[in-house]
């Protein structure tokens, strides 16, 4: 996917979709971004890099064999991208593996009042946020 083609748009809302083993807490799996036009998910993959790519949330599950849950709900507010709600999106850059240039594993989306770093790490989705 083209990131530019996100550029201007504006974030309606942030959709989560939450991990839960047994009686853990919930691990972000997955955030799916609502903008004007159109709706990303940002998540990692199998082989640990990231993806954003064109998608529309599912439905929540439950996996009885393995005792745990996903829920898709609306991201909480500890999620980065609540924050910029509201907000138009500046810029979205990617980041790459130092030792494999090839392998995408960062974006940086930038806001209108800060920015949240998406990163692919170990199979985990991490995300931080920062002041422009």
């Amino acid at each position: 996917m083209d990131l530019s083609a996100l550029e201007g748009l504006r974030l309606i809302a942030v959709t989560a979709a939450l991990f839960t083993h047994e009686s853990d807490v919930p691990e972000l799996l997955h955030v799916w971004l609502h903008l004007e036009t159109a709706t990303v998910v940002v998540r990692d993959t199998a082989d640990w890099a990231l993806r954003v790519t064109p998608d529309e949330p599912g439905e929540s599950y439950t996996m009885e064999e393995l005792s745990s849950r996903v829920d898709v709900v609306p991201a909480p507010a500890e999620v980065p991208f609540v924050r910029h709600v509201g907000e138009r999106l500046v810029c979205v850059t990617k980041g790459f593996d130092a030792e494999d240039p090839i392998q995408w594993v960062e974006a940086e989306f930038v806001f209108e009042t800060g920015r949240v770093i998406a990163e692919a790490f170990g199979g985990d989705l991490r995300l931080h946020h920062g002041l422009r």
